[in-house]
């Protein structure tokens, strides 16, 4: 029992030695080269994988892993992209495996005076929802990596951070390490939980093939009609 209040001390220490995002990246001029969302869904590799995250998003008590996002094109006339979001949640016979269609509309967040390119898009499950995930592109390189931030999450300072499907089995780049620690918080692992392991890509890419879309309840609820980026 005398142990306990030196655990204490030392988680506690742990916490004060994190360091918060600075959510001020998202909406300063220096950084709007690297937020053009619409280049970013135009990649030629279609497919990301969300390599970690600030959040945790579970099914029954067991965390989702292996979420990927697969851009199919975009709408003609407009600026709506088609696309796939999937993931797998493990179980005791193996893992079950659920995919949701998806339309991201693309648009520019008012903060910025004279901001020239899209930053931010909106998920629903179909054209016109009034409801939604909103979503901002906090960094892009444009190759392999691009970090988002979730607006629609109570203090909207959740992110993710997605490799391209080419880039994944080397791990994050430095820059884009760098930037999530900047802007999503560092120094303790609440901040990155892993979510991509090197059993969901597999020795070839995995299949288009639909499954049946299952409702779930997950701990982090939403009162908007559409499941989101990073299930």
């Amino acid at each position: 029992m005398k142990l306990l209040p030196f655990f204490c001390s030392l988680y506690l220490a742990t916490l004060v030695d994190a360091k918060t995002g600075e959510i001020r990246i998202d909406e300063e001029k220096q950084y709007e080269q690297y937020q053009d969302i619409k280049r970013a869904l135009e990649n030629e590799d279609k497919r990301s994988w969300l390599y970690y995250r600030s959040y945790s998003r579970q099914t029954d008590g067991v965390e989702h892993t292996c979420v990927y996002a697969l851009v199919n094109g975009k709408k003609e006339g407009g600026n709506a992209y088609n696309f796939e979001q999937g993931y797998t949640i493990p179980n005791g016979k193996g893992k079950r495996e659920v995919k949701h269609q998806l339309l991201a509309t693309t648009y520019k967040t008012p903060n910025l005076e004279g901001r020239e390119k899209d930053n931010a898009m909106n998920v629903t499950k179909t054209e016109g929802d009034p409801g939604g995930q909103h979503y901002l592109l906090i960094y892009s390189d444009y190759q392999k990596c691009d970090i988002l931030r979730l607006l629609s999450a109570p203090h909207s300072s959740e992110c993710e951070l997605y490799l391209h499907d080419s880039a994944v089995n080397g791990g994050v780049p430095k820059p884009c390490e760098s930037m999530y620690g900047n802007a999503c918080g560092k120094d303790h692992s609440s901040y990155r939980r892993q979510v991509y392991n090197e059993s969901c890509k597999g020795p070839e890419p995995p299949k288009e093939e639909t499954t049946p879309i299952t409702e779930e309840t997950e701990t982090d609820t939403t009162t908007t009609s559409t499941v989101a980026p990073g299930c």
